[in-house]
């Protein structure tokens, strides 16, 4: 059997640091979180090669004195707490004093610093923990810390880092959580030469504006309550402006990005009955916790928080967001409950069930057993050939239910069909069809749009410029961040001033392929809508377009696009047999 033995300080520290350092984001979340603490104004990063080459953080800070700067990177070493119990009165972002020494064991680390009042300040190059270099050195008040390299002492964690341009995002995502949770401080941040953000010091308000962009501000609103000693406060949007993903979504506890299971159910709770379950709204949530009634020694890299009173703050948080939307808002189940108090008011025979007004007469139905109306059809889909299915049609004879399902007459019964799902299902095929090589119709605008992406919605314009093209949308960028858009497919529906194409760029990245990503997310938004009420002759041309794909059962999500329901069925239910009455 192998010995025990006690690891070498060089094992010990490279273990270590992968705890604190898993990827390029670790480094600049660390370093922004010294430059905060030490409360610089003014904060720039510059990166290469998605930070794998590179990480330059310089500041206005504090800095640090030079006689501190080689036991600055020394491990549990800090000038945050002295103590076990100061934890539990942390106000500074860092604490652990691990950042300095994990960055500086798997890197090749040069700081440069100067503390206020001090003639001249100090210079230390390391190389995987080792001094290389150290002298003095002469800049303003302030640090500018660079590692280089990261990880060319740990190969086999450097291969499993992503490409440049994934890890440059995780990065800008993480400075734009920094930007919205300190806004009074300037971050500039420059990705191989080119400057990617910029945000002047300002207010809140400001700062939201310029992460979030213009377009989505408007339908952004403010919210604030206090409980106690907690407060809860931020922007969440309105139920027409949603996401895809969670990506929108930006959680700050005392100051500090977190991710909390506990916020983000309380968020989503704020909207339950309001929004899709597949949907997200956007929110820049800020939760002020005196220290002492909050754990944030929870995980390594400090992403993770217990709280004290966690039911408390979760009713907090849901009720002072659910408040802005109850003002202009009123849920599905209200509108229910309405009009279902209207038909049977409590005076005339009603009886009280689980809080909501029913009729007398109103009974359980037996276990085992319920309305078929509410059951999915045995028949979903029709026979497998398309043409026999179109022949079956009786002309004329459609209608539309609830302005969403189209109902047709068929030999031996009726089809219901979901004219989103079957819009979403032409649309696919036709966009597929122009990108594999057919030209599509493009109608101009009289006035080109301009659209101010977010860096995420920018980053995945430039993954698939080049097939916006073959679905209809003549776009090309304008300066940083900025497109111009001239054209966009003839007879789309929803182009809202560019609400459309920006909600495609933000859906795109759910692991398929960003062509695939893209068609799909293009019929969606461009289909017709539940609820739009079509006419005649646009339900007769949908169910011809839709009979005329090549998958016309299935929406491009693989949802069911019609049902069949046969007059058997239907008899069957009305306790009939065929061709009898009485």
């Amino acid at each position: 059997m192998t010995r025990i033995q006690k690891l070498t300080p060089e094992t010990t520290g490279k273990i270590a640091a992968g705890e604190v350092v898993e990827r390029p984001f670790n480094v600049v979340k660390e370093l922004i979180e010294n430059s905060l603490d030490a409360s610089a104004t003014r904060i720039v990063l510059e990166i290469e090669g998605g930070g794998k080459r590179s990480i330059r953080i310089d500041d206005d800070g504090t800095g640090i004195a030079a006689e501190d700067l080689t036991r600055a990177v020394e491990n549990y070493s800090t000038s945050k707490i002295t103590s076990i119990d100061d934890i539990y009165r942390i106000r500074s972002l860092g604490f652990r004093g691990e950042a300095l020494a994990s960055i500086n064991a798997v890197s090749r680390m040069t700081i440069r610093s100067m503390e206020e009042g001090a003639e001249v300040g100090r210079e230390i190059h390391w190389v995987g923990g080792e001094i290389r270099s150290d002298g003095p050195f002469v800049r303003t008040v302030g640090t500018e810390i660079l590692a280089e390299d990261l990880f060319f002492n740990l190969p086999a964690r450097k291969k499993f880092l992503s490409s440049d341009a994934s890890e440059t995002r995780r990065i800008v995502a993480a400075v734009q959580g920094f930007a919205l949770a300190w806004p009074q401080t300037a971050f500039v941040v420059r990705s191989n030469g080119r400057e990617v953000l910029s945000f002047p010091a300002g207010t809140l308000e400001e700062r939201v504006e310029m992460v979030l962009g213009p377009s989505v501000f408007p339908h952004l609103k403010q919210f604030s309550m206090t409980d106690g000693n907690i407060k809860v406060s931020g922007y969440a949007s309105m139920p027409s402006m949603t996401k895809g993903t969670r990506a929108s979504q930006f959680m700050f506890v005392n100051g500090r990005a977190v991710k909390d299971r506990l916020l983000g159910h309380a968020v989503r709770q704020a909207y339950q009955s309001i929004i899709p379950g597949d949907r997200f709204p956007i929110a820049v949530l800020m939760l002020d916790v005196p220290p002492d009634m909050l754990d944030v020694n929870v995980h390594p890299t400090k992403a993770e928080v217990r709280f004290e009173n966690d039911r408390d703050i979760h009713r907090l948080v849901s009720s002072s967001i659910r408040g802005i939307l109850e003002e202009k808002t009123v849920s599905f189940q209200d509108k229910v409950e309405s009009v279902y108090k209207s038909i049977f008011p409590r005076d005339h025979g009603s009886s009280e069930v689980d809080g909501v007004s029913t009729p007398d007469s109103y009974t359980e139905p037996e276990a085992g057993r319920s309305d078929w109306l509410f059951q999915e059809s045995p028949q979903p889909l029709f026979e497998k050939d398309s043409e026999k299915v179109r022949g079956q049609v009786s002309t004329g004879l459609y209608w539309q239910l609830h302005d969403s399902y189209i109902m047709i007459q068929i030999r031996g019964g009726m089809v219901i069909i979901d004219q989103h799902a079957a819009h979403e299902r032409i649309l696919y095929d036709q966009a597929r069809r122009n990108v594999d090589g057919e030209k599509p119709a493009v109608q101009s605008l009289l006035f080109p749009a301009t659209l101010e992406l977010s860096p995420e919605e920018f980053d995945n314009f430039e993954k698939v410029v080049e097939t916006l093209p073959g679905l209809g949308f003549e776009a090309e960028p304008f300066g940083m961040r900025t497109i111009i858009v001239r054209g966009i497919p003839a007879g789309v529906r929803n182009w809202d001033d560019g609400r459309l194409l920006r909600t495609i760029l933000s859906d795109l990245g759910r692991g398929l392929p960003a062509t695939d990503s893209i068609l799909r997310s293009f019929a969606c938004h461009s289909a017709v809508r539940a609820g739009e009420p079509l006419t005649l002759e646009e339900m007769e041309s949908l169910t011809d377009q839709l009979f005329a794909t090549e998958f016309p059962f299935t929406c491009p999500h693989g949802r069911p696009t019609m049902l069949r329901v046969e007059m058997r069925e239907l008899e069957k239910r009305f306790q009939r047999t065929p061709k009898t009455e009485g």
